[in-house]
Parts: structure tokens; C-alpha cells; sequence
């Protein structure tokens, strides 16, 4: 009896072994740090292991470089130039996952459909991001200027109509 366990354990060791050593699937997830769809992404991977189980590297397509190289993956692929968007994007393979909602109910059983995920030549210039994405703020960055203006705006009218209203009330001696 004992020796059948040793044997079988030496026949299912060696194959837990190689079973963990496989490579994980890739992923590429183009983001901006002002999406408010792609922290939905993000959320989600997050709280579904996602960057855990997978290779997702995390690419900002505010940066050139890295814009560029979305571009090329769309040429590349082949992707119709009518149905190219902004972020979130996940490539992986072939293969184009655009905006929140189809990215949070698809990845995972399209990323396991496909067998190979490799992108083929990869720029050497690419930004790749390690940690989480920046916070979304409540304000963009452009409307946040407009409205810090805003009262020091209103406030220069109001001083502006009531110095007209004085000037053309004035009594005349």
C-alpha cells in the first residue's frame, strides 16, 4: 500500500508543479486617469482577481508613445477605423474589448476563448503602469479651473454693474 502512494506521488508532484508554472495569459488595458469608465474597469479587476489570474498590463494613453501603439494594434488588426474609441480598451491576442460595460461582461470569457494572447512587436517606448490608477476626481481638470474662477467672475461683475449704476445715478450740479 505504501508503495503505490509513493508512486503516485511521484506521478502527481512533478504535475502540480508544471500545472503552477504556467505562463498567464496577457492583457493589455488602456486607460486615462480622468475615465471615469476605466476606474470602472480597474474597480473590477480589482475585485475580481483579474490582475491576479492574468497578465493585465496597465497602459496610460494620455502618453504619446503609448497612444500610438493603440493605434498600431487597431491597424495591425485590421479593426475598422468607424468603431475605434476612446478608453477603456483591453487588448488581448487579436482581440478588442471597448468601453466599461463590454469589458466587466466579457473578459473573462473571452480572455479563456482565446489561445494565444500575445501582441506582437511591442514598442520598446511603451509606458507600461504598475499600480493602481490615479483616483478620479469629482471634477475635471478643465471644468475645475472654470469653476474656482467662477466667484471671483461674478463678484467682478457685480462690482462692475454697481460702479455703472453709481456713475449713471450721479447727481449733476
Amino acid at each position: 500500500m505504501k508503495l503505490k502512494i509513493i508512486i503516485l506521488s511521484l506521478l502527481i508532484i512533478p504535475s502540480l508543479v508544471f500545472a503552477q508554472d504556467a505562463p498567464k495569459k496577457k492583457a493589455y488595458f488602456f486607460y486615462l486617469d480622468s475615465c471615469p469608465h476605466c476606474h470602472n474597469v480597474n474597480n473590477y479587476f480589482n475585485a475580481n482577481g483579474i490582475y491576479d489570474k492574468y497578465d493585465v498590463k496597465k497602459i496610460d494613453a494620455s502618453v504619446p508613445a503609448n497612444e500610438k501603439f493603440l493605434m498600431q494594434l487597431y491597424e495591425a488588426n485590421g479593426y475598422p477605423e468607424d468603431q475605434r474609441g476612446g478608453v477603456p480598451v483591453v487588448v488581448f491576442g487579436d482581440k478588442f474589448l471597448l468601453g466599461d460595460k463590454p469589458i466587466i461582461d466579457n473578459f473573462a470569457t473571452e480572455i479563456e476563448a482565446v489561445e494565444n494572447t500575445q501582441v506582437a512587436n511591442v514598442p520598446a517606448d511603451i509606458v507600461v503602469h504598475e499600480g493602481p490608477i490615479a483616483e478620479v476626481s469629482a471634477v475635471s481638470p478643465a471644468s475645475g479651473n472654470k469653476k474656482n474662477y467662477f466667484p471671483v467672475v461674478i463678484g467682478a461683475l457685480v462690482i462692475i454693474v454697481a460702479g455703472a449704476l453709481v456713475f449713471v445715478n450721479r447727481k449733476k450740479d
